[in-house]
C-alpha cells in the first residue's frame, strides 16, 4: 500500500479524519486525553497495519509494528516531536520501525524480548501482574504443540536451549525458532490487550 493509497482511503471514508489529526494529537501532546488518543488509534490503525504489509511479510508482524509505534506515542507523548503532520510523522515512522525489523532479523537470537512490554505496561498500571500472567498463557495455549512444549521445558522447566534440543531431538536453532515465535506471540497479546484497555474508556 502506497502513501497515495491510504490518502484516498482516508479521502473515501471520513473525508474529515485527515484534518481531525492535528487538533487530536496537540489534545493528546498538551493534556494526555484518553478520547483524543483513542480517536487517533481508532482512526489510523487499520490503515497503518495495511501499509506495514508493504515491508513486512505477516500481518501479525505489522499489528505488532502499528502497536509499538501506537504505544511510544502513548508512553513519550511530551517528547515526540512532529515538525510536520501527524499523518507524515506516522507514515515515517512505522516504515522506519519496519527497516528495523527487517534489519534485526538478518541475525537470528533469542532474548526475553517481552521484557520491555511487561515493564511499560506494570508501570504505568493498565494491566496488572495477574491480568499479564493470564494473557501469557492463554498466549502459549495458542501456539502450535511442539512450540508451547518447547517454551514451557525452556520458561517453566528451566531448561537451556541445548537440553531442550537433546530431550525432544531438535537442533538448537529449531528451539530457538519456536521460542522466538512464542515469544513473538505473547509480545502481541500483550500489546493488544493493552490497547483493548486503553480505548473501551
Amino acid at each position: 500500500m502506497t502513501v497515495t493509497d491510504i490518502d484516498a482511503a482516508k479521502d473515501s471514508t471520513d473525508g474529515a479524519s485527515v484534518a481531525a489529526d492535528e487538533p487530536l494529537w496537540n489534545e493528546f501532546r498538551d493534556t494526555g486525553s484518553r478520547k483524543a488518543f483513542r480517536k487517533l488509534f481508532s482512526g489510523w490503525y487499520s490503515d497503518l497495519c495495511r501499509y506495514a504489509m508493504f515491508w513486512l511479510p505477516d500481518m501479525v508482524s505489522a499489528e505488532e509494528t502499528v502497536l509499538d509505534f501506537f504505544m511510544h506515542l502513548w508512553l513519550h507523548r511530551t517528547s515526540v516531536n512532529i515538525s510536520s503532520s501527524f499523518r507524515g510523522y506516522a507514515l515515517r515512522a512505522v516504515r522506519n520501525r519496519c527497516l528495523n525489523w527487517l534489519r534485526d532479523r538478518r541475525t537470528v537470537s533469542v532474548a526475553i524480548e517481552e521484557a520491555d512490554t511487561l515493564s511499560c505496561i506494570y508501570e504505568h498500571d493498565r494491566i496488572n501482574a495477574e491480568d499479564a500472567s493470564r494473557i501469557v498463557w492463554e498466549a502459549v495455549r495458542s501456539l502450535s504443540p511442539k512450540s508451547r512444549e518447547v517454551f514451557e521445558k525452556s520458561r517453566t522447566d528451566g531448561m537451556s536451549n541445548a537440553e531442550i534440543a537433546a530431550s525432544m531431538n531438535l537442533s538448537v536453532k529449531t528451539v530457538e525458532g519456536h521460542i522466538t515465535k512464542a515469544l513473538k506471540t505473547i509480545r502481541l497479546a500483550l500489546k493488544k490487550n493493552f490497547f483493548l484497555f486503553l480505548i473501551s474508556f
